[in-house]
């Protein structure tokens, strides 16, 4: 590959095309960190490139069901200001590399306003109130004699105020399964409902809600503080919703750790030991199968963004048993196809038991490969590898930012 830079000309990409095939509907990718510049700035570049000659009409974040529709909004019609709206985003995603890829969705747009490309929060950990006003609107349309039940079972239930502070108040509740249970509920009454316009989109809605309680009423599972199993299956269910809704070729951007089809795969952020469950990838590969693909990106050395106000982490050139050692003596960016006919040798290696960088907000140079996701292969986790050879640090959001569509050229 030539370059990263998202507003280049894609000819050096284009063979990705034929690498992921044509039956792909959707495609998983992310890299083994989020601060790095450069590996997001070339997935937007891969965004751009399935968006324009792929038919690719949707991006999936792992960021907040209910963010997601206020961006979504501003993609298609201009309205609202994203970079005031990623304020609320998770701290990876306040970045300016983020803001790149809604600047161009947002040109995609205008150039295609009777074919736009989409934009989809398959995270239901902060769902706002945005979500039962949809439920809440619908019933009062198409059953409006069952708006009193609704409202009653999403009584306390909507935010009043911040969701984190809602979050709490739930997580302190003696006995939480009585407002699981009253989610539940009014989803059930949304599902029994004639399918009107527009109730596909509220029971999804209501689906949302489900998964925020259910998310959040779980013990205090030192091993899985942040219930890391049920974000895995309800980012998939969400996507894959998404999909089979619309019939959207769908790109989910997220990390390695999530959109890998790692079944078995462990991730190891020291101090804290290696933990392994299946994660988002391979449950989008039990629902869609051989339809779900996935992207892995790489990295040699160089400097990652941290998410806070520390210093950038300054990461090495990877060492063994990395198989980023492997694929950095190589030289150079390029994209390699795991799904061609390798010799003996490399077939292998690449269905040998991986360890590949994984770097969150904590990182000791010292104990780099201590850093790492394992528990699968190469050969099962990706389709395709993009490698680059050297990053530096992502840029965060700059609220005084201008917007640039001007600069993109949209096909």
């Amino acid at each position: 590959m030539t370059t990263v830079d998202p507003l280049a000309p894609l000819e050096d990409l284009r063979p990705l095309l034929g690498m992921l095939g044509e039956d792909a509907a959707v495609v998983g990718y992310g890299a083994g960190t989020r601060g790095a510049h450069e590996l997001s700035a070339m997935q937007v570049r891969i965004a751009r490139l399935l968006v324009e000659e792929a038919g690719f009409r949707a991006v999936a974040l792992d960021q907040d069901w209910t963010l997601c529709v206020l961006l979504d909004t501003y993609l298609r019609t201009g309205t609202g200001d994203p970079v005031s709206l990623l304020e609320a985003a998770e701290p990876f995603a306040r970045t300016e590399e983020v803001l790149a890829l809604l600047r161009w969705m947002r040109a995609f747009n205008q150039a295609h306003p009777n074919d736009p490309v989409r934009l989809v929060g398959v995270s239901p950990h902060e769902t706002g109130t945005s979500a039962y006003d949809t439920v809440t609107a619908y019933v009062r349309r198409a059953a409006p004699e069952l708006l009193g039940e609704v409202l009653a079972c999403y009584a306390e239930l909507r935010p009043d105020g911040k969701v984190s502070a809602h979050t709490r108040r739930f997580r302190a509740l003696p006995d939480r399964s009585i407002w699981r249970d009253r989610a539940q509920e009014a989803y059930d009454l949304v599902g029994a409902l004639p399918g009107h316009d527009g109730h596909a989109w509220a029971l999804r809605n209501a689906r949302v809600i489900v998964q925020y309680y259910e998310l959040h009423d779980h013990p205090d599972d030192p091993s899985d503080p942040h219930n890391m199993d049920y974000y895995e299956g309800s980012f998939a269910e969400n996507a894959a919703w998404w999909y089979r809704h619309t019939g959207h070729k769908v790109l989910f951007w997220s990390s390695c750790t999530h959109a890998s089809k790692g079944r078995t795969r462990a991730v190891a952020f020291p101090p804290d030991p290696a933990s392994g469950s299946p994660n988002a990838g391979s449950h989008l590969q039990d629902h869609l199968g051989s339809r779900y693909l996935s992207i892995g990106l790489t990295f040699g050395d160089g400097e990652l963004a941290t998410y806070s106000d520390a210093p950038p982490h300054r990461v090495p050139r990877p060492a063994p048993p990395l198989v980023e050692s492997v694929l950095d003596a190589m030289g150079g960016d390029y994209l390699l196809d795991l799904r061609a006919d390798p010799p003996c040798p490399v077939a292998d290696w690449l269905t040998g038991t991986a360890r590949t960088r994984v770097i969150g907000p904590r990182h000791d140079p010292d104990n780099d490969t201590a850093h790492h996701m394992t528990g699968g292969s190469l050969a099962e986790w990706f389709d395709v590898l993009v490698h680059v050879r050297h990053v530096t640090a992502s840029r965060p959001l700059r609220v005084e930012s201008p917007p640039k569509p001007e600069r993109f050229r949209c096909r």
